[in-house]
């Protein structure tokens, strides 16, 4: 049960007089997922805002041991090197923490798994007696993380397969963009939405994709603050489509979330232009440019635009090109297609 974790992390400090300790996944770009008690959290906390511009050598250092169980820092690495290391320096010291132990464990649903156990100065270091105490009961935790770790990943299929019932393509994505769970809704839109190796998805034209891409990178840093909205012109044999990214907001990270957004995708089928809420929503158009979308969208030309709005010709297409832009097409006929929900002749 996931929310009995941090309960359990503090009874497992508590075998070696620890002082706290947490549970972390690894992606291969280091991203960190955690759970953990609540002193030692902010550490984590701390360390996730920055981790993409430190290199934390702990959990590689500790696999190339080769080791399979519980090992203490000094074990790893010299205390020269401890002082010296950009992760103990900037975080772990400053919370008052002096000394760490943990275990990595490989998982079959992320790349790694490790927990992770402190102690402060005064509590003096780690010995290999307390390790050998953490080695009994290790086997028991890393079924229970594995188990904890699955019950997220079935929570993401339930989240696809509810908008499977409502009718929506969806996917769940982690932070880096994987796949972690998609509905037969979204696998049928292909080759409009293809899926590629190693859990990557791709969307039909450039733009979009680029914009994809984009909306992706902000999970991870945090700039995707609201709704992504990303625009699929029409086929002859289909309408526009629109895909919108959301940030899978989580209580510090918690590694049993998973993933970090959901994928929905709408088919645009209005026989007129879009009202002018909607234009700003999906794609925060000011006011300006939904008067000029939605001129778009009754096939207004330049001239028109500008003689309607009374404003310049320079204008109009000052604010066609930011409006453009920000739905991902490179000609005003593809806008007029995308806002109209129409298919080309």
């Amino acid at each position: 049960m996931p929310e009995l974790w941090p309960g359990v992390l503090g009874r497992l400090a508590g075998v070696v007089g620890g002082w706290g300790a947490g549970l972390l996944a690894f992606d291969p770009a280091q991203h960190m997922t955690f759970t953990a008690t609540p002193n030692y959290a902010d550490v984590f906390v701390s360390f996730a805002a920055a981790s993409d511009r430190y290199d934390n050598r702990r959990p590689s250092r500790a696999l190339k041991t080769g080791h399979v169980g519980f090992m203490h820092d000094l074990e790893i690495f010299t205390q020269d090197e401890l002082d010296a290391d950009p992760v103990y320096r900037d975080f772990i010291y400053t919370h008052g923490v002096k000394w760490t132990a943990g275990t990595v464990i490989p998982v079959p649903t992320s790349d790694l798994m490790a927990f992770d156990i402190s102690r402060r100065e005064a509590d003096g270091p780690f010995t290999r007696e307390m390790m050998l105490r953490l080695d009994r009961l290790r086997p028991h935790l890393a079924r229970a993380a594995l188990l904890s770790h699955r019950l997220g990943l079935r929570a993401a299929r339930s989240a696809t397969e509810a908008m499977e019932i409502m009718g929506l393509p969806a996917a769940m994505l982690a932070a880096d963009g994987r796949v972690v769970s998609a509905n037969a809704s979204l696998e049928a839109l292909s080759p409009r939405i293809r899926f590629l190796a190693f859990d990557r998805l791709m969307l039909g034209t450039p733009a979009a994709d680029r914009l994809l891409t984009e909306a992706i990178d902000g999970l991870s840093t945090g700039a995707a603050a609201g709704v992504r909205s990303i625009p699929l012109p029409a086929t002859e044999e289909q309408p526009a489509l629109v895909a919108h990214l959301l940030p899978v907001r989580r209580t510090a990270a918690d590694i049993f979330a998973m993933s970090a957004g959901l994928l929905v995708v709408t088919r645009v089928t209005l026989p007129e232009a879009p009202l002018a809420d909607v234009l700003t929503g999906l794609f925060d158009l000011t006011a300006a440019e939904v008067r000029v979308a939605r001129g778009v969208a009754r096939g207004q030309s330049i001239a028109e635009l500008a003689a309607a709005n009374a404003i310049s010709r320079e204008t109009v297409r000052t604010q066609l090109k930011s409006i453009m832009a920000k739905t991902g097409t490179s000609r005003q006929i593809d806008l007029a297609l995308l806002l109209s929900g129409t298919r080309p002749i």
